[in-house]
């Protein structure tokens, strides 16, 4: 039987990330349902000898690096099924690609799949984690699954250090766009172009992968002002691809959005509801669709001793994503302390 998925990933140089990423995808993934695809993108330091060691993965050398997204076309040309891009720098917990999986066939709709990690932007980030050792890792994993078992976000943008691509995605969309050189951008650009053709792209908010970041730039020398002049560079690249299109300008929409309402969680956790409640509601009007800037301002008001508006806040965070478990979970709290039953959404 073939396997859904093909994993593929593109690594220059710095083997010890790679093996700790290829041990964990070996030690956390039944073998019946992936096949891998390694990509030596022009290393010198053993990566190349080490992808060849490994029993039953094909292997594609490339004589020098062609960045993220050459490495990734060359790992696609010998993908089969649905492609899971992960960079070698990422560690993956138990159960992780099941959860990835059981996103993205909730709809045919749904395009790509992305998971939360320590290091991530946007809606993926899960911020303040402290994991030092796979068991820590495992036991985090464990937790968030257990915490929000079934349920996703809608996004505009995925980080390309994971994503789960579905086939019907790869034979329309095609390749990744190489003129963004080593990296940064590509996985931006490839999000808005599954966005025109059709595709909705998912967070699955119970899978947790953990990512170190940034150790491939770190091991070519670029870092501190080098690497913000490469992100600078190449979104001025994104920018002057998209600046015409509807796409562009609701992920910008969306990351202003969501760069207020991490302002505004940080007031409420300071105790400032009144600068919260402005920070919040600017969210909600730079970008409507968002589910948790309602669910949000829903819970500043509820502190305010709102209770009303805050419920029809928690509904509409739901209306958006009935899958929103923090909004299903205030509901439940509000339900316990109304007059007044509240008609709840089950867990999924």
């Amino acid at each position: 039987m073939q396997p859904r998925v093909s994993i593929i990933i593109p690594a220059f140089n710095q083997l010890d990330y790679c093996r700790q990423c290829v041990d964990s995808i070996l030690a956390n993934t039944d073998p019946d349902t992936y096949e891998l695809i390694l990509v030596n993108n022009g290393s010198d330091d053993g990566v190349g000898e080490y992808f060849d060691s490994i029993e039953d993965a094909t292997v594609v050398h490339a004589a020098t690096n062609l960045g993220f997204a050459g490495g990734v076309n060359l790992g696609l040309a010998a993908a089969k099924g649905h492609a899971l891009l992960l960079n070698s720098d990422t560690v993956v917990p138990r159960g992780w690609l099941p959860r990835l999986l059981a996103a993205l066939d909730r709809n045919s709709a749904i395009g790509i799949v992305g998971p939360m990690s320590n290091y991530a932007s946007g809606p993926q980030m899960i911020l303040d984690l402290e994991l030092e050792s796979l068991d820590d890792i495992n036991a985090y994993s464990d937790q968030l699954y257990e915490e929000r078992c079934g349920t996703f976000g809608r996004t505009n943008r995925l980080v390309g250090f994971c994503m789960l691509v579905r086939d019907t995605v790869l034979a329309k969309v095609g390749l990744f766009d190489e003129r963004f050189g080593i990296g940064n951008y590509e996985d931006d650009d490839y999000g808005v172009r599954v966005q025109q053709a059709g595709f909705e792209l998912r967070v699955a908010l119970d899978c947790f992968v953990f990512h170190f970041g940034h150790r491939t730039f770190s091991g070519m020398g670029i870092h501190g002002d080098q690497l913000r002049t490469l992100l600078d560079e190449n979104g001025e690249r994104f920018r002057e691809k998209w600046s015409n299109s509807p796409e562009h300008d609701r992920a910008a929409a969306r990351d202003a959005a969501l760069a207020l309402n991490r302002e505004g969680r940080s007031a409420l956790e300071g105790g400032d509801h009144k600068k919260a409640l402005s920070l919040l509601t600017r969210a909600i009007q730079t970008f409507p669709e968002a589910s948790e800037n309602y669910n949000d301002l829903g819970a500043v008001l509820w502190g305010m001793g709102e209770s009303r508006r805050a419920i029809g806040l928690f509904k509409r965070a739901l209306a958006l994503n009935p899958d929103y478990r923090e909004a299903i979970e205030n509901l439940a709290a509000a339900n316990r302390v109304t007059d007044s039953p509240i008609d709840l959404p089950k867990l999924s």
